[in-house]
């Protein structure tokens, strides 16, 4: 089943002005989005409810732009990425940090009907210091009956990157409430039975959109005692409210983790 695409496609380079050059933000008199979704229950589907979820959780959805990200990235082929990552930052796109980083994050609204998706809005991360673009992409949601999922489009040159994923429970607490949750690729085990449905990574060129042997898988955990983050936090000099472990997957081989500690944002944007 193929999902609604964006119409957001790059040219010769993204970058961190992707949405401004394109005149696609909207009118800065309004009220500007905050988060990749409004409210985390428009990902919520049936064995979620939004109402249980850990408050450090629902900030990452709802106020992403006021959480400061720390990156370690762990590649399985670490030269070639080296090697890659020049084309990476000439195209402004993708361009994951080798080792370790700390990004940050501006949210941006959309003029209406530029991406063409429910709910779009923009999402640029930078890394500190620098403002070199980490990656430029338009989150928005998508519907199918009760299943709810997050579509980000990350603009490509001649088309874009789409990863449509579902948001699953992984770990509750003894009072019931949801303390680590999962965005992945993978449909779930019911809906294997039925068809993979839109969930996964799709390339989209002039159009056409085709299911690409890209897969990935975000947890994510408030920390639940002192030792989740204690070696961030000791080097870093800050107290993480949430962590994170990002797996993407070329052909279901592992290419790189990214391990994701989120803190308070230290200075206005």
């Amino acid at each position: 089943m193929r999902p609604p695409t964006s119409r957001f496609w790059g040219g010769l380079r993204v970058g961190a002005t992707f949405f401004e050059a394109r005149g696609a933000v909207a009118d800065p008199r309004a009220d500007a989005p905050r988060g990749v979704v409004d409210r985390i229950a428009a990902l919520a589907s049936p064995g979620l409810a939004p109402e249980q979820v850990h408050p450090a959780i629902v900030t990452f959805f709802e106020d992403t732009a006021s959480l400061d990200l720390y990156v370690r990235s762990e590649w399985r082929f670490p030269l070639l990425w080296r090697l890659v990552r020049p084309l990476m930052r000439a195209i402004g796109q993708f361009v994951l940090p080798v080792r370790e980083a700390h990004i940050l994050t501006r949210v941006v609204g959309l003029a209406e009907g530029s991406d063409g998706r429910d709910d779009a809005r923009g999402v640029l991360r930078t890394y500190a210091g620098s403002g070199e673009v980490m990656q430029a992409v338009a989150y928005a949601t998508l519907t199918r009956g009760e299943e709810r999922f997050m579509s980000a489009a990350f603009p490509m040159p001649g088309g874009h990157v789409l990863g449509i994923l579902r948001l699953e429970a992984v770990a509750t607490s003894e009072a019931g409430q949801v303390v680590a949750v999962a965005l992945t690729s993978k449909p779930a085990p019911q809906a294997r039975e039925r068809g993979s449905g839109p969930v996964g990574v799709w390339l989209v060129l002039a159009g056409l959109a085709v299911r690409s042997p890209f897969g990935e898988r975000l947890a994510l955990s408030a920390p639940r005692d002192g030792d989740d983050a204690a070696d961030w936090d000791a080097t870093r000099g800050v107290t993480f409210t949430l962590v994170g472990r990002h797996e993407q997957s070329l052909f279901g081989l592992r290419f790189v983790t990214h391990r994701y500690g989120f803190a308070p944002r230290e200075a206005p944007e």
